[in-house]
């Protein structure tokens, strides 16, 4: 069995702190969080996601996403505040079809964008994908409007590889991305020098 079809078992109770940070495995707790964040105008318009009209809505995407956690296919991180455990965002790293490549999603709650959490937190996920995922590659898109997330990426030692002019559709319209990367060995020269 290669390392690709093995399956990566991480327990529900593993965590990442960060300096103002725990990423944590996400809970039926957060979904009022997550609901707010929701019901600000615009915050839904770079996602595939569509708000949900309900916060009843949310428990499903919840289950799933244990089940992708305890699968080993996506490892969904709650960004919670260290200190009061308040939900600051989600960031996500999820397998691809390609071998040791994973893939990056993450959102920041409108009420603690640009303070850096983000940055901060994805760093950490990054390491996690190197680290304890084996990956040898670790991508991220971003629709092009989006200057917030591509700062995040560029902060975050990743680089352009390509511009996406059909990433996905949001109301009929096609939403125009540019996808970044961070291979191991630049990530390594990053984090050794």
């Amino acid at each position: 069995m290669s390392s690709f079809e093995m399956e990566t078992v991480i327990s529900q109770d593993f965590m990442i702190q960060t300096a103002r940070c725990l990423l944590r495995c996400p809970s039926a707790a957060d979904i009022p969080s997550v609901f707010s964040a929701t019901r600000f105008a615009g915050f839904n318009n770079g996602m595939q996601w569509e708000p949900p009209a309900t916060i009843d809505e949310l428990y499903e995407p919840l289950r799933e996403q244990i089940l992708d956690w305890e699968a080993g296919r996506t490892f969904s991180f709650t960004i919670a505040d260290l200190s009061s455990n308040h939900l600051i965002g989600r960031i996500g790293i999820r397998k691809t079809e390609r071998q040791n490549v994973w893939n990056l999603g993450f959102w920041t709650h409108p009420e603690h964008q640009g303070q850096g959490y983000m940055t901060e937190s994805l760093k950490a996920v990054i390491e996690f994908g190197f680290e304890r995922l084996g990956a040898t590659r670790i991508d991220a898109s971003y629709a092009l409007w989006n200057k917030g997330s591509q700062r995040v990426l560029e902060k975050s030692g990743m680089q352009f590889i390509r511009y996406i002019p059909h990433a996905f559709q949001k109301k009929g319209q096609w939403i125009e991305a540019n996808k970044m990367e961070i291979t191991k060995q630049k990530w390594l020269a990053l984090n050794c020098s």
